[in-house]
């Protein structure tokens, strides 16, 4: 058998066209056009809550999306472990995945190299295997391994959650990260911002005083919304935006992995 790792770059290319339709449809739900912000003044506080009218509709089909992206770049690393079996000379089947693990040890705690079904033998595939695992950090292997930042971790059990039940993925309050204001005629409003998850109408999503004073009349905060994952399984990415994190997946799947594995294999001519 010759390799052959079309499949897998065909794989990846699915998942990024999947997710470059996905923010097309993510922004034209969060056109500003689509919804209205209000500030309003309240006599017993003094202070001029701050709300959103018109939330954006979370669309239940962005959750399958989510699932769709994540199972077709986890596909893409079993691809490219039914192809290092070919590279190494053995014969891959049912049994061929490629292994991701949170430690090194074993239940009882023995060291277990990482390695393929049926088992690799290049040293260079191993290798590879081992250091692009989730507890092998910069400096080499470390325990207790520091999984849960690991990209590839976080790709591992997105997939497995999706597997079970749909992912969350809700409408974060406010972007807080693309809010300014100017106030060059009066002094800076102080601000308390809302920062969790956007529900309904009725609730202030910012708190502006402006000192006993009205605010300006052009006074804008240049509040946007975002979409993000609200997954309580996994506490790392809650209220991270989606695109970033499904954007860094794509990377480490492209680049991290399969980049490490590609020069190992015969480049065409």
């Amino acid at each position: 058998m010759t390799t052959d790792l079309s499949g897998v770059d065909l794989k990846i290319g699915r998942a990024k066209a999947h997710l470059a339709k996905l923010k097309k449809s993510v922004k034209r739900a969060l056109d500003p056009e689509r919804y209205t912000f209000t500030l309003k003044f309240d006599p017993q506080t003094k202070k001029y809550p701050y709300w959103v009218d018109r939330i954006p509709t979370i669309k239940p089909e962005w959750n399958l999306v989510i699932g769709e992206i994540l199972f077709n770049l986890r596909s893409a690393l079993d691809h490219l472990a039914w192809q290092l079996v070919i590279l190494d000379g053995g014969t891959p089947g049912e049994q061929t995945y490629f292994p991701i693990r949170d430690s090194p040890f074993n239940k009882k705690g023995k060291f277990i190299t990482t390695n393929l079904r049926p088992s690799i033998k290049d040293a260079k595939i191993l290798t590879e295997l081992e250091e692009c695992q989730p507890y092998f950090g910069p400096e080499g292997m470390i325990y207790p391994p520091p999984h849960d930042e690991s990209l590839l971790w976080l790709l591992h059990r997105l997939n497995i959650i999706d597997k079970h039940r749909l992912l969350l993925v809700v409408a974060c309050v406010l972007d807080t990260g693309q809010m300014w204001w100017d106030s060059p005629e009066t002094p800076a409003p102080v601000a308390r911002i809302e920062t969790g998850v956007l529900k309904d109408s009725d609730s202030p999503i910012a708190f502006f005083d402006f000192h006993g004073k009205e605010p300006p009349p052009d006074f804008n905060p240049n509040p946007t919304l975002s979409i993000t994952f609200d997954e309580g399984e996994m506490p790392a990415i809650k209220l991270a935006p989606y695109d970033i994190i499904l954007d860094q997946l794509c990377g480490c799947v492209e680049t991290d992995i399969l980049g490490r594995f590609r020069p190992l294999f015969p480049q065409p001519s």
